[in-house]
């Protein structure tokens, strides 16, 4: 009997990671189908940065642009202080208030895929890339929360973890959270979220 019992909780440890990992592949399947379906996208944010070695946080507020026909993409900061992320293709710029930087992509691997990172995280697109990342998702309430590791020595050097928060029914993010190696946090919650509208070209220019 106690080896039955034993066989039969086996089992039954077995159903349920697999009907885990089904269910994994089904939530990052509907993602990936929403992100590849995803024309342009704009919203707010509020970004909280809280460091490991200080009580204070560090809150900023801005808006965020994505287009993706053309590859374009750009995060602004306006409060409390104004900063410029735009990439446009294999260009980005970098602006603040006295000062531009402009570099082609093509020239710096690394920063071309943090380039990419930030704008894959925000869209969900970065669940599919195997080679980058090790992903482990699960459900809390009304949402899909996918635990991004990275698995590439570049990628590890600048964070140890993200946690992205999907609205499950609309299978877009709405909340990012990056932990960093030395434990710094960075809280980023999207907000008035609007998809498949038109963007006015010029937020997009790099010059």
């Amino acid at each position: 009997m106690k080896k039955l019992l034993v066989i039969l909780g086996f089992l039954s440890g077995v159903c349920s990671a697999s009907g885990q990992h089904i269910r994994q592949e089904e939530m990052v399947a509907a993602i990936d189908r929403s992100a590849s379906s995803l024309k342009t996208m704009q919203c707010d944010f509020t970004q909280t940065r809280e460091l490991s070695m200080l009580s204070d946080r560090m809150i900023s507020h801005g808006t965020m642009y994505y287009q993706q026909s053309g590859t374009k993409f750009r995060w602004e900061y306006l409060r409390p202080y104004k900063y410029a992320f735009v990439l446009n293709g294999r260009q980005v710029m970098m602006q603040s208030s006295d000062r531009t930087d402009i570099m082609d992509t093509s020239a710096n691997r690394i920063f071309r895929e943090i380039a990419g990172l930030m704008m894959n995280t925000l869209t969900g697109k970065c669940l599919t890339d195997a080679s980058g990342f090790t992903v482990r998702m699960s459900v809390e309430k009304d949402f899909w929360i996918a635990e991004l590791t990275p698995a590439r020595r570049e990628l590890s050097q600048f964070f140890a973890c993200i946690r992205l928060y999907f609205d499950a029914g609309k299978q877009v993010v709405v909340k990012v959270e990056i932990t960093d190696n030395n434990k710094d946090r960075t809280r980023i919650e999207l907000k008035n979220i609007r998809t498949d509208i038109d963007i006015d070209e010029s937020v997009f220019t790099v010059r």
